[in-house]
């Protein structure tokens, strides 16, 4: 058991500093991923996959030290969240394009829709079953 904790830890960390280097380094080619990014979309596109990649990485090691089951809502807030932090770091790299505009708005509502669903249904929770 301690191998495949070890393995899920290392890939883990592997996915943090792989999209944390994309996200934070001003040019995306000299990144660790092995695309080649030409147009400012791309650039885009390829920041937003990097938040997903470090969200599945900060994800998976909170799944190995946490006790309790992780709500599907904690996972869908997490992911979104880290893919509006490599969004604004898009932003200031890469400037503004209507289609980054309008994903992220609506990144944006959907993390705030999800965050109030979430805190409505722990309101709602009857702990003396």
């Amino acid at each position: 058991m301690i191998i495949f904790r070890s393995i899920v830890l290392i890939f883990s960390a592997l996915l943090i500093i792989a999209g944390a280097a994309v996200v934070l380094s001003p040019d995306v080619n000299s990144s660790i991923l092995p695309v080649y990014v030409n147009s400012v979309q791309l650039a885009h596109f390829v920041r937003g996959y990097a938040g997903f990649m470090m969200a599945l990485g900060y994800l998976s090691i909170r799944f190995l030290y946490s006790s309790s089951k992780v709500g599907v809502g904690n996972v869908i807030f997490s992911i979104i969240a880290f893919m509006i932090v490599s969004k604004i770091f898009a932003f200031i790299y890469e400037g503004f394009t209507d289609y980054s505009i309008i994903t992220f708005v609506l990144a944006f509502i959907f993390a705030i829709s999800i965050y109030v669903v979430q805190k409505s249904r722990k309101n709602q929770l009857d702990y003396n079953l």
